[in-house]
């Protein structure tokens, strides 16, 4: 039995505290916010203790794993916290907002030898999972160029509107666009040289478009987060192969697709989907599911994720921070 704390109640929290749920072997042992009647009203769907001050979570020897959900420029205070407390941690995307936050997460996590991974999502979801795939194996030759989007209506549904607040959320770049960023990063490892252009506003870019240069490979990448509030979430991909295409789009009758001369192939590489139950931009659980399932899977077998290490989270930001800078500096970065 893995037993877990979760901090933070809220759209986050409820998704992995949700996933945590239908995990055999996975007991919530309590769920803190500063909020007290959120985290009341999250623990009392799961049968979970509802705490004010999460550093109790910290101190019961019961609780095995942390999982951080909190805003993100907390990130980083309280994975060193419950890292050295003796607890493994599971951290929502983005890692933190600055390098040098991130640095410390990772020092300290090697330091107490504890499990720690961040909630790189995108990884486990089974459309870009199954594309994954395709690239290592070569089952369509080697990739010739890849396209990734995603766009979004402004996000209102933060406590206190901390998301939209530049030095507490970084904006699109940091907390939107970082997902293609990393998937990027795990798909075909770091690019040759970025350059990227977009929209600033308040101190942060909520529009991003970039071009990341591979050797025989050019890979686009947009995310915004500055539509109207009836635009429809999206995430998208196409990739192009010597031997065919695969496409998948979260708004399409057939979302994903792979294609070869002669043929089409409709796939749907998820099983039956598990639905969330929240506010936000995604009704599935998909791949949140998937990465909570990992992680407490590396706890039980004490074992330090693969899949997604703390210097990949790292690394992808590092990378959407030069994608900043290059917009800053409207030139071309060499990586």
């Amino acid at each position: 039995m893995v037993k877990v704390g979760l901090i933070g109640a809220g759209f986050m929290g409820a998704m992995h505290a949700q996933c945590h749920s239908l995990l055999p072997g996975v007991k919530l042992t309590g769920i803190a916010d500063i909020r007290k009647e959120k985290a009341a009203e999250l623990a009392g769907k799961f049968n979970s203790a509802a705490l004010e001050n999460a550093e109790e979570l910290l101190r019961n020897p019961e609780v095995d794993a942390i999982d951080i959900c909190l805003p993100t420029f907390m990130h980083a205070d309280w994975t060193v916290k419950a890292l050295q407390a003796g607890k493994h941690v599971i951290c929502e995307k983005p890692i933190a907002l600055n390098v040098a936050d991130a640095d410390r997460m990772v020092e300290t996590a090697e330091k107490s030898g504890r499990i720690f991974m961040v909630a790189q999502v995108i990884r486990f979801w089974p459309e870009y999972m199954r594309l994954k795939e395709i690239c290592s194996r070569g089952e369509l030759g080697k990739m010739l160029s890849l396209s990734l989007t995603r766009l979004s209506p402004t996000p209102t549904w933060s406590w206190d509107g901390w998301l939209l607040d530049s030095p507490r959320g970084g904006g699109a770049l940091i907390d939107l666009h970082i997902h293609d960023t990393d998937y990027l990063l795990h798909l075909l490892g770091k690019p040759l040289s970025v350059y990227s252009a977009g929209r600033n506003i308040k101190g942060a870019y909520w529009h991003i478009h970039s071009c990341f240069k591979y050797p025989g490979c050019t890979v686009t990448a947009e995310g915004g987060w500055d539509y109207a509030d009836s635009f429809p979430f999206r995430m998208a991909f196409t990739a192009n192969f010597e031997k065919g295409a695969v496409e998948y789009s979260s708004i399409g009758a057939k979302p994903f697709g792979i294609f070869q001369t002669g043929s089409a192939e409709y796939q749907q590489p998820a099983p039956e989907e598990k639905q969330a139950d929240g506010g936000g931009n995604i009704s599935s659980l998909g791949g949140y599911y998937n990465e909570i399932k990992y992680f407490i899977e590396c706890v039980a077998k004490g074992r330090k994720p693969a899949m997604v290490t703390p210097a990949d989270a790292r690394d992808s930001l590092t990378l959407v921070l030069k994608e900043g800078q290059s917009a800053e500096k409207d030139k071309e970065i060499a990586l």
